[in-house]
């Protein structure tokens, strides 16, 4: 079953080989619909090691016959529905497994990301447009789909530096390119703040929410990003960011490079729990947990519903409702967020929690079952 996400994993994020995409296909399309759901749901108490065991041996009755592979047609599917379908998720060790319906995301698509300038004016950004939105000084300001880059126009800065605030809405993720080069993915409901041209000695910048960067090396000017009562302090490297306002906590997980987390350094694959000021460091973070959301997952650890459930009020902007309190338990996998909130409704029926909509899908009703 490792293997099988793994490889999921790694086409979605655009990492798998020709080889890996024909192996993910090839075991999708060992099942048919019915047999695949009953296969997967015949035991929920089964182990993760049973389970690999058992689809590995339907894969092998399926496909090859004393070491030679048997020819047979097979209804053609594309490998992303392969990979969506396996994103597995386990809630109180049942395991299930997704598939991606034509049904629509419910997200609120009038609200786009907002790009609001210096003087307080605010752009609002339309996914299907490129070109120049505005310049700022020496800056130019450019879109191109949902990317917005700040391009330096020639080798003079401006005397007067102008601050921008790049901000997405619930259900909505955009990226940055900075003056400097640095890369950020800004995850939703979160906001970033910078000059629209690095001068001085540092470049410095501030988030809400999450955001994910690539900090382009200049030796000279060192790199920071502020939020709350965290500072990350870097000269190029790969990071990720939390630091949502309903979090308890802010959480800084470094992919490459090093950088000081007020004051304490990090190491690749490390990451900074941040409560108060002193930072607390897991040596062994679950990095591919941690940047998840930048590759379209929803990826838990052993996490409770509270936490499962503000992820989806962030991507879904919905609001939840416990009206019998908080259900005991903890959820560990992979969904795709192109599942709908309604395929992720049907998918809880499954499990020991019940997730209801309401007020026409504005609304998640949760109880257990």
């Amino acid at each position: 079953m490792n293997e099988l996400v793994h490889l999921s994993r790694k086409y979605l994020s655009g990492t798998a080989s020709e080889a890996e995409k024909s192996e993910l296909l090839q075991w999708y399309n060992a099942y048919d619909e019915e047999e695949l759901t009953a296969y997967l749901q015949a035991d929920q108490d089964e182990t993760e090691e049973a389970l690999e065991a058992r689809m590995l041996l339907r894969l092998q009755e399926t496909n090859y016959i004393g070491g030679r592979q048997k020819i047979h047609f097979l209804r053609r599917r594309s490998v992303q529905v392969a990979a969506s379908l396996l994103l597995v998720c386990a809630i109180g060790g049942g395991w299930l497994f997704t598939r991606n319906h034509p049904e629509k995301k419910l997200v609120a698509q009038s609200n786009l990301p907002t790009l609001i300038l210096d003087d307080g004016s605010e752009l609002t950004l339309d996914t299907a447009k490129k070109g120049i939105l505005s310049r700022q000084g020496s800056t130019s300001i450019v879109q191109s789909l949902t990317k917005l880059s700040y391009r330096q126009q020639g080798n003079e800065v401006s005397a007067t530096i102008h601050y921008n605030t790049l901000r997405t809405p619930k259900g909505g993720q955009f990226t940055l390119v900075l003056p400097d080069g640095t890369t950020v993915w800004l995850n939703a409901a979160s906001s970033i703040r910078f000059p629209t041209a690095f001068t001085g000695h540092e470049r410095n910048v501030s988030i809400t929410g999450e955001a994910y960067f690539e900090v382009a090396a200049v030796a000279s000017q060192p790199f920071t990003v502020t939020t709350g009562s965290t500072t990350v302090r870097v000269l190029g490297t790969r990071f990720n960011v939390k630091a949502y306002e309903d979090e308890s906590q802010t959480a800084t997980t470094l992919i490459q490079g090093a950088v000081l987390v007020n004051g304490q350094q990090l190491l690749p694959g490390e990451q900074a729990i941040v409560t108060g000021s002193s930072p607390v460091i897991n040596k062994h973070a679950d990095v591919a947990t941690a940047i998840a959301w930048k590759n379209g997952l929803f990826s838990f650890k052993d996490a409770d519903i509270a936490t499962v459930m503000r992820e989806l009020v962030r991507w879904y902007d919905v609001k939840v409702v416990y009206p019998e309190g908080i259900p005991e338990g903890t959820f560990s996998g992979d969904l795709s967020r192109s599942l709908s909130i309604g395929q992720l409704a049907s998918l809880m029926e499954t499990t020991r929690i019940h997730m209801r909509l309401s007020d026409e899908g504005r609304s998640i009703i949760v109880t257990s079952r």
